[in-house]
């Protein structure tokens, strides 16, 4: 059936739209940004182990394993807007648990809210940017993701100055300061015009089914899965070691703030580096530098300028995987499932924030954590070796599609 357009937003509409959307993104990356380096280092301070610290890294992604289908539905349904604003009160009650308690149970119960507010954030804020004006969506999601990444850079250098010098419940409660701050500019973004026939939830899930039995939407989870790895093994071996090594949380948090700046980096050159080498060769190429470098963190010894030039390579080379796996995504699945194909390959990312915490924590713990990014070296380079196996494949009933180079 004939779906009626939509309207169009006003130029001054659509400008404010865009100022506060990327304005939200920015805020909440700052959290993100405190989240992702206060909670290995507060569990650590709490007296808990490496294998009991996986489990708390994975346990905020348990809940928002299958949430991200049902967020997409939600969206269709009654606007990006309440889907945003439930993703940062969601960041700010675990925040709160965090500041207030230090049990085993009440961390995971901090980290699920965590996982709801990730799982619900990316969903909503990606989908909100791409119909602001649908002829500018590519750029408008290259601009939200770019204030995202500063918003992410200020949020460890600045969770790291807070938790060394003011403590733990005092970064924490900054947390919350920023989530309510978000959660108010999120309330004043513009209704967007939508067409004027909803999808239901059983309409917006039914390609599921068909996608799972897509053998390039396999190869688009695996390298989901692959690409969240990346991020996760930071969390759970790169900032316990720094600890280690008798670091500060601000040293720490410098030094992933630097790790940062190599994903704002390559961000900047991303759509002209896909064009050059292609997703498969990409793919292979940045995995096995991926593998190198985890094996070269037990050699480079305990000086920061030689961390810091390690975690600026790792964090440039996942800035590459970040969007390249969406890409992969995007490619291999038609226009009408766009949305549900990003929402189905993030199941894979889901499952890989839970499983690669729980493994490595319990590796480290067994084998001591400079050995176990001889673990993560091999696997990373086994990631590489598979690509030019299975990116053919199971990608090649699609290989009449073009890959985008912008």
């Amino acid at each position: 059936m004939h779906q009626p357009s939509a309207t169009t937003l006003s130029a001054r509409a659509e400008m404010r739209a865009t100022a506060l959307i990327y304005t939200a993104s920015f805020s909440y990356m700052i959290t993100l940004g405190f989240t992702m380096l206060l909670v290995p280092l507060y569990a650590l301070h709490l007296g808990f182990d490496l294998a009991e610290l996986g489990i708390i890294v994975s346990s905020q992604a348990l809940f928002g394993l299958f949430l991200r289908l049902f967020t997409g539905a939600f969206c269709d349904q009654f606007g990006e807007r309440w889907v945003l604003w439930g993703s940062f009160s969601t960041m700010v009650a675990g925040a709160a648990i965090f500041a207030y308690s230090g049990t085993f149970w009440a961390l995971i119960l901090a980290q699920t809210f965590l996982g709801i507010s990730r799982a619900t954030y990316w969903t909503s804020t990606q989908s909100y940017s791409s119909r602001i004006n649908p002829a500018k969506s590519g750029t408008l999601l290259g601009r939200m993701s770019s204030s995202g990444t500063a918003g992410q850079m200020v949020g460890a250098f600045l969770g790291g100055v807070i938790a060394e010098t003011m403590g733990y419940g005092w970064a924490w409660a900054a947390v919350v300061g920023l989530g309510v701050v978000g959660f108010a500019g999120s309330l004043v973004l513009p209704v967007l015009p939508r067409k004027d026939v909803r999808r239901g939830f059983k309409q917006a899930l039914a390609p599921i089914p068909t996608l799972a039995r897509t053998p390039s939407m396999g190869m688009a989870g695996f390298t989901a899965f692959v690409a969240s790895t990346s991020m996760t093994i930071a969390v759970i071996l790169l900032i316990p070691y720094l600890r280690e090594l008798d670091n500060g949380e601000a040293t720490i948090g410098a030094v992933r703030t630097v790790g940062s700046a190599g994903s704002v980096v390559i961000g900047i050159f991303f759509g002209r580096i896909i064009g050059r080498f292609g997703q498969q060769n990409l793919y292979m190429f940045v995995l096995t530098l991926l593998g190198l470098t985890m094996l070269a963190v037990p050699l480079v010894g305990g000086g920061l300028l030689a961390l810091s030039i390690v975690m600026f390579a790792y964090g440039t080379l996942h800035g590459v995987l970040g969007p390249l796996y969406p890409l992969t995504a995007s490619t291999y699945s038609s226009q009408e499932q766009r949305g549900m194909a990003i929402a189905y390959v993030g199941l894979y990312w889901a499952t890989a924030q839970i499983v690669v915490p729980a493994a490595f924590g319990l590796i480290a713990l067994n084998w001591g954590l400079k050995d176990s990014f001889w673990f993560a070296g091999v696997m990373f380079l086994g990631f590489a070796i598979a690509m030019p196996i299975l990116f053919p494949l199971l990608t090649k009933r699609r290989s009449q599609v073009s890959e985008p180079v912008a």
